[in-house]
């Protein structure tokens, strides 16, 4: 594609979004949300304040929120300990796919093995 087509290609994108924005602009709630931000902004600036101390106050800050992994929002899990009364063995696990609390459960049964549960750690 040469300079010049893709000049007018850019000159047209320009041009719809300027429509875009010139229609926008005319929406009654997006007005009303640009005051109310603007007020906000205002409101906090008057009493030097940030928005950080307003998500404070609010209770809405990430470090009042509850734990949460490196993979999304999911909470971590509880971190559970087995000791095998027989044999003396311990395993540490955090879910249920544990090569060895599988073959636990499979040769003495969940509810025996679950039995064996010694602690919970977070």
């Amino acid at each position: 594609m040469s300079i010049l087509a893709s000049y007018r290609e850019k000159e047209e994108l320009l041009r719809k979004l300027q429509d875009e924005l010139k229609k926008m602009e005319e929406n009654q709630q997006l007005k009303k949300e640009l005051d109310f931000k603007s007020e906000v902004e205002a409101l906090l600036d008057k009493h030097q304040r940030s928005v950080a101390d307003l998500l404070e106050i609010f209770g809405l800050n990430a470090s009042t929120s509850t734990k949460v992994s490196g993979r999304g929002n999911r909470r971590s899990r509880k971190m559970k300990v087995y000791q095998n009364p027989k044999t003396g063995e311990k395993i540490e696990t955090r879910g249920g796919n544990h090569k060895i609390l599988k073959e636990w459960k499979k040769e003495h049964g969940s509810e025996t093995v679950e039995g064996w549960l010694v602690e919970e750690k977070d």
